[in-house]
């Protein structure tokens, strides 16, 4: 994982690249968010049933704040909460390129509904949002 993360960073050819159910752990995919700073190819990402930890996802969150390319994202089947739906959100309000962000069957709350919820008020570009089997109440919606 690690060393994938630094051929992405300088990799002109690749668009997509699907990691679903690999054990790849926080450093791995902390790589691959610092790669998605500078990547200018890879269109989509798949990272669904990782084991994505906090960390891991906050580096994501940080790296699509900068990224330019990146239009598709699959972080479902993570056990995402809501620091890390926090921390997607603030991202999302930076990012002017992703359309299709799946967190489905993670563990975000209201919290994280919210600040996904806002961050679509000034997000122009988001699509497809799937929040499905979350643990999303009223509080989210408001």
């Amino acid at each position: 994982g690690v060393i994938l993360g630094k051929l992405l960073t300088n990799d002109q050819t690749h668009t997509s690249l699907n990691l679903d159910h690999n054990q790849l752990g926080n450093k791995a995919v902390q790589a691959l968010a610092e790669a998605l700073k500078t990547n200018t190819t890879l269109t989509q990402l798949s990272l669904r049933s990782i084991e994505l930890g906090e960390k891991a996802c906050t580096a994501l969150a940080e790296a699509l704040k900068t990224n330019k390319t990146l239009q598709i994202l699959d972080l479902g089947s993570n056990e995402l909460d809501n620091k890390s739906g926090r921390a997607l959100g603030e991202a999302l309000k930076a990012n002017a390129t992703l359309s299709f962000l799946s967190l489905f069957q993670n563990q975000l709350g209201d919290e994280a509904g919210a600040a996904l919820g806002f961050a679509l008020k000034t997000n122009k570009t988001l699509n497809w949002l799937n929040l499905d089997s979350n643990e999303l109440g009223d509080e989210a919606g408001k």
